[in-house]
């Protein structure tokens, strides 16, 4: 079947054959795969006894999407406690461990009910790799919270980090300190390794301060040659970085996911992340009925999308397409809209999903749904005159491709 690339596109069919069949035009055409595989939970999953089983089938899926993503691509798997060693075992055979830039730690419950014994399970994980994350020695920019403009100047202590020695060259160093000689500093944060002769406001000679700096020596180096200066206000001696004009900041995302009111992560549209229990609630009013038990929310999928960072224009593309192969409910296409509903994008998706059959016991075999996709599709149909609501320019149309 010829496949026509850049538009939506939802198959039915089992995701190693589809996979298989998108080798020839989607390869090297992928920007991001986000993957919500079954888990081994033993209640509705055929490898539930083991998890050579579950490695097994998962294994060639991966090498398959790892040639469909882009040199650029990332991919991100949702993953609970059980497989997540055992996934990232096998993702680091199929993407190389080299390509691992972060597991995610996603808090997906804000609701408690009875105690649990020694430990209640309220997060997920969230497995990335890159298709080629260093290129020529360098670690290449992938994926990016926020770009900030608004500051003039930034601490470079950061508790978290570990003790660095950073050398500052002379002049380097604005002190709104009186001129002369400084052997040490009034902070046990920050260590002086030879004194500093204060000239004119700033240092005559380059000097070495030892702290917990959130940027390497290095990192100092090639931002002074930018443009950026650095400041020091007290005898404490704790340095802040100086932006040149038209300086810009790129915000990393956190590895922590947070859902809680009270400090939540927040995406770039000013969009909070929210819970399982969110999701479950949205999804239930908008299909009219409980069709999927643990639907992904589509705030966490948009906010995973609108991470990728493009290196090369310093921006956030919007004009990409994002791959699901076990696309449930079909929150990814949910998402993608949404995105495309805030930046006027033109993000593609491409959803993939076996047609099993509901359990005859479910509300969606009850309503005569047939199969999951039938639900899938129904779904992105309902979200799609939502997300038209906000902006009618949106396309939320998808053709279907069936692979029995």
């Amino acid at each position: 079947m010829i496949l026509n690339l850049g538009e939506n596109l939802y198959f039915e069919g089992d995701n190693l054959t589809v996979l298989k069949n998108m080798l020839e035009k989607f390869t090297g055409k992928i920007r991001m795969i986000y993957i919500d595989p079954p888990y081994n939970t033993g209640n509705d999953f055929v490898y539930k006894d083991s998890f050579k089983n579950w490695a097994d089938m998962i294994a060639p899926r991966l090498e398959l999407g790892r040639k469909l993503l882009t040199d650029d691509g990332v991919i991100f798997i949702s993953i609970g406690e059980e497989e997540v060693s055992t996934l990232k075992e096998v993702c680091n055979k199929v993407f190389g461990k080299e390509n691992h830039i972060t597991t995610f730690i996603y808090e997906k419950t804000q609701h408690f009910g009875r105690q649990k014994l020694n430990a209640y399970s309220n997060a997920e994980y969230i497995l990335c790799y890159a298709r080629e994350l260093v290129k020529n020695g360098k670690i290449k920019e992938l994926l990016a919270e926020k770009i900030n403009t608004d500051l003039l100047d930034a601490p470079l202590y950061n508790a978290s980090n570990r003790i660095t020695e950073v050398k500052f060259p002379a002049k380097s160093v604005k002190f709104n300190l009186k001129d002369g000689v400084y052997p040490k500093t009034k902070s046990k944060k920050y260590e002086l390794l030879n004194k500093v002769s204060v000239k004119n406001g700033f240092n005559s000679d380059e000097f070495v301060l030892r702290f917990r700096s959130r940027w390497s020596a290095r990192t100092v180096m090639e931002e002074y040659k930018k443009g950026t200066t650095f400041l020091i206000k007290t005898e404490s001696f704790a340095v802040r970085a100086v932006y040149h004009d038209g300086k810009s900041t790129v915000i990393a995302p956190k590895q922590i996911i947070f859902t809680n009111p009270k400090n939540p992560t927040i995406s770039r549209f000013g969009e909070r992340v929210t819970t399982s229990e969110t999701a479950t609630a949205h999804l239930d009013k908008l299909m009219g009925g409980k069709f999927f038990n643990y639907p992904k929310a589509v705030s966490l999928i948009s906010y995973l999308i609108s991470l990728i960072y493009d290196e090369k224009t310093k921006s956030f593309p919007n004009n990409f397409t994002v791959l699901d192969f076990f696309s449930g409910s079909g929150t990814t296409a949910h998402a993608c809209m949404h995105l495309n509903s805030l930046d006027k994008g033109k993000r593609k998706f491409i959803l993939v999903q076996k047609p099993e059959t509901p359990f005859e016991n479910s509300l969606a075999y009850k309503k005569g749904y047939k199969t999951i996709c039938e639900i899938g599709k129904e779904r992105i149909i309902k979200a799609g005159k939502e997300v038209k609501i906000f902006n009618p320019k949106v396309d939320t149309g998808f053709k279907v491709y069936n692979y029995k």
